[in-house]
């Protein structure tokens, strides 16, 4: 009897790591997420018929990304969509905060203050909103450990990617 308790429990254990569950924000949400956690936004900017996009949700889900996750309210924005959100006192359509975040494809990732204000960083020399592209899990790791670390602060992206 003694072992079925302590397998029962290895197995609870099991499930509840293997796992790991993050939140997901809405723009609006996410934001006033930030200013009441004082949490850095991350901002995934997809489209629902972009391919890349859907390739990036395996990586969400991966336990060492879920668990980078938890240093950020994490706010998914489908820049495709009719919605409209109020953003540094103007109203935008999801395409146009898409494009004022730093999409120039799909998937981008954008980075905020707690306060909603853009983190610019540096890759190759240059100054950008947002990190476009598809990343495997090693890579958006390092990015997010970037951000985690505040290297954007004093440091080019590209010498971590």
């Amino acid at each position: 009897m003694k072992k079925k308790i302590n397998i029962k429990t290895a197995l609870i254990i099991i499930l509840l790591f293997s796992n790991i569950v993050f939140s997901q924000y809405n723009f609006n949400d996410g934001l006033k997420a930030g200013s009441t956690s004082g949490k850095m936004i991350l901002v995934s900017i997809y489209s629902t018929d972009d391919a890349w996009s859907k390739k990036m949700e395996p990586v969400y889900s991966d336990n060492k990304i879920a668990s980078l996750m938890h240093n950020f309210i994490f706010v998914r924005l489908n820049a495709t969509g009719n919605e409209r959100y109020n953003y540094l006192g103007k109203e935008f359509s999801a395409n146009d905060l898409s494009r004022l975040l730093g999409a120039t494809g799909y998937p981008t990732h954008s980075f905020l203050n707690p306060d909603g204000s853009i983190i610019k960083f540096k890759y190759n020399g240059n100054e950008y909103n947002g990190y476009p592209g598809y990343l495997d899990v090693g890579d958006f790791e390092k990015l997010l450990n970037f951000f985690i670390n505040k290297n954007y602060l004093n440091s080019d992206l590209s010498k971590f990617l």
